[in-house]
């Protein structure tokens, strides 16, 4: 992947993550290890309408957000 894309990419998630609230304050201990140690819940996000050939997923439980499976942390 090359770093424009890269970039492009990170400025996505960070806009992205602004759609749905963050949940890791609603989280118990429990889930927040799971996150850390890389179990995440996805949940898909339909987004055709901004990015038609994106596969975009957000972790409910943390804050990562998946793109085409990078993970990105934001």
């Amino acid at each position: 992947m090359k770093d424009a894309e890269r970039r492009s990419n990170l400025e996505l998630a960070h806009r992205l993550a602004k759609l749905w609230p963050n949940r890791q304050h609603e989280a118990n201990a429990v889930l927040g290890l799971l996150c850390r140690i890389g179990v995440h819940r996805w949940r898909a996000l339909e987004l055709m309408w901004l990015e038609p050939e994106r596969d975009i997923h957000h972790c409910f439980w943390c804050t990562k957000v998946r793109i085409d499976g990078i993970v990105y942390d934001v």
